[in-house]
């Protein structure tokens, strides 16, 4: 895994008490999402809860609309006070296009996003109306652990994960400029024309080349396992914390991928592949809507991986401790040829000393594994031989200090940092792009925590001096990285008097400028967005729970700033939502 950290996501878990909680939300493009979670104990040893959702949006980006539907049911089973087993099922059907954002072109000036060049509205969408993810999602974990006694204890866990899939894109290939008289109407050539290099008219044409590519019948299967014990002992005056496990996962996906021919501006009928799209001027339902798959074998791809750690934290004095830490991991990839293993052993080294009673210094040293994999695409559409690069190793060195001030209401971290990877793998315009060496270094401050009853914050600041330190772009700072990111976050409820309920609450992010490309040829540009909320508890009493109605209104990107998050290549620049409100009454009984 990534050296910088790991997002643990925890499926919810049943409540010892009935709790129902209903919301419904609308918004700008026709958005509406209805949530419900509710919580119910069995007894003295049982619980469920049920959680589920249907959401239904429009976009402010044309052609452009989501459904999602997803209930999921857990339960706990308390068999003593010791031992206890949790179980959880989630299924999720989900539609939505495919959106590629916006392009960029070539200008004297270096490369620039189409939108900012031409008078072009970020809700045009490149792409067309048949375009789909259509997927089918199951999820099934078991979760059992058991008390051995105060310091011992055993947890074992398994998840089935299975989805089914369709795809269909209007993929493009290649962005074609010609001056304002050349021969093309509504996308298809007249006469013989040659594409200028670079834009360098504000009456220059800009043309898209495209074909309809996707996956169908796409099933995705995955089995995981996990067994970690947890104990405590000592050896003289140390006291030792140790968690030894291993895990395995199993993935295997099958699919038949298809394509149609490029568009090269001449009738299909005349032997040709169909009409450019012209961004300016774009006419939809041009390209075939079915992805030919008759006569393909499937594509197959299965990975096995598995590993065993070992940590100890020894407590040295009561001021001083030590994390020693180690994992082996293997990884058995079988794509497209004989089946390769490849494997790792990754050292973790922690030292911690408490300055004072709630002030904490750390130093980090960590090393991380991850397999590499690519499947591409050719020039004709057809699918290549998936490829299998060296595995990514990296190292991580840290130290910073932790604090908890104001009676323990406000944490603050700030660390400082290097991270160095080798064979970086890049996936830029369908291409993959091996990186020999990568470097990252900075620090970070952060704080969170309510200081004053109702008033909550949370805020940072990171600085990110990334480069590549190989290859033809050695020295140039990686794809979508910001040197400064700021976000700040406060809100305040009243708590007593008539206005008890009453809260708002506002907040910014800030990202400075980034490369669009490794090359370091074009900027997606800086941005900053500004949010704001209200809301109320209303003084009413529901079902006998007293201000359990909460009203709330919404906006993000209040300023209505137009940004690009984030680059995939020339040909893939993610658009940011505009201005967009939402309100939502929510109840709790």
């Amino acid at each position: 895994m990534e050296p910088g950290g790991l997002v643990d996501i925890v499926t919810k878990k049943p409540l010892d008490k009935q709790r129902i909680y209903a919301e419904a939300r609308l918004g700008s493009y026709d958005s509406s999402l209805f949530l419900l979670d509710w919580s119910q104990p069995l007894g003295d040893k049982a619980a469920i809860p049920i959680n589920a959702a249907t959401e239904d949006s429009d976009s402010f980006r044309s052609l452009f609309d989501i459904s999602r539907d997803t209930i999921s049911l857990t339960g706990l089973y308390d068999f003593t006070d010791r031992t206890r087993l949790n179980l959880s099922h989630e299924y999720r059907d989900e539609f939505r296009p495919f959106d590629r954002g916006t392009i960029t072109v070539a200008t004297p000036d270096g490369r620039e996003i189409v939108n900012r060049l031409l008078d072009i509205p970020i809700s045009r969408h490149f792409g067309e109306a048949y375009e789909q993810f259509d997927t089918k999602v199951q999820f099934a974990t078991a979760d059992f652990s058991h008390d051995f006694d105060d310091r011992w204890s055993v947890r074992v866990a398994g998840a089935w994960e299975h989805s089914d899939s369709d795809d269909r894109q209007s993929r493009p290939a290649a962005v074609l400029i010609f001056d304002q008289n050349a021969p093309i109407k509504n996308g298809f050539f007249t006469a013989p024309a040659t594409p200028k290099p670079m834009f360098d008219d504000p009456n220059d044409k800009v043309f898209l080349v495209r074909r309809t590519d996707g996956s169908r019948d796409q099933k995705r299967t995955s089995w995981y396992a996990n067994a970690q014990i947890n104990g405590e002992f000592m050896t003289g005056a140390l006291r030792h914390r140790i968690a030894l496990g291993g895990d395995w996962r199993t993935f295997r996906t099958s699919r038949y991928f298809g394509a149609t021919a490029l568009t090269n501006g001449i009738p299909v009928a005349n032997g040709g592949g169909g009409p450019l799209l012209d961004i300016q001027n774009p006419i939809y339902g041009t390209l075939p809507e079915e992805v030919p798959i008759a006569g393909l074998s499937p594509i197959i791809d299965k990975t096995v991986d598995y590993g065993f750690f070992l940590n100890d934290y020894i407590d040295i004095t009561s001021r001083l401790s030590l994390l020693l830490g180690g994992r082996v991991d293997f990884s058995d990839v079988d794509r497209d040829g004989p089946a390769k293993t490849v494997s790792e052993f990754s050292p973790q080294v922690v030292l911690t000393y408490d300055l004072a009673e709630n002030i904490s210094a750390f130093v980090s040293y960590a090393e991380a594994f991850q397999p590499n994999t690519a499947f591409t695409i050719d020039s004709s559409g057809a699918p290549s031989t998936s490829e299998l690069f060296d595995p990514e190793d990296s190292r991580q060195y840290e130290t910073g200090l932790k604090a908890e001030l104001l009676d323990r209401n406000l944490n603050v971290q700030g660390s400082v940092y290097k991270i160095e990877k080798t064979n970086v793998l890049l996936i830029v315009n369908g291409v993959p792009v091996l990186t020999d060496g990568q470097e990252s270094k900075g620090f970070e401050i952060s704080a969170n925590g309510q200081p004053l009853p109702g008033l909550n914050i949370v805020a940072g600041y990171a600085y990110t001096d990334a480069e590549i330190l190989t290859g033809a772009n050695a020295g140039n700072r990686p794809t979508n990285v910001a040197k400064h990111t700021v976000n700040v976050w406060m809100s305040y409820e009243q708590k007593t008097g008539t206005l008890r309920g009453l809260g708002a609450g506002a907040g910014a992010f800030y990202t400075s400028d980034r490369y669009g490309d490794d090359a370091n040829s074009w900027t997606l540009g800086d941005y900053m967005l500004v949010d704001g909320s209200v809301w109320y508890n209303l003084p009413i009493d529901l079902f006998q729970k007293t201000n359990n109605v909460r009203l709330q209104l919404s906006v993000k990107n209040i300023l209505d700033e137009e940004y690009y998050p984030a680059s995939g290549g020339d040909l893939r620049v993610s658009i940011g939502a505009p201005r967009s409100v939402s309100g939502s009454v929510a109840v709790t009984f």
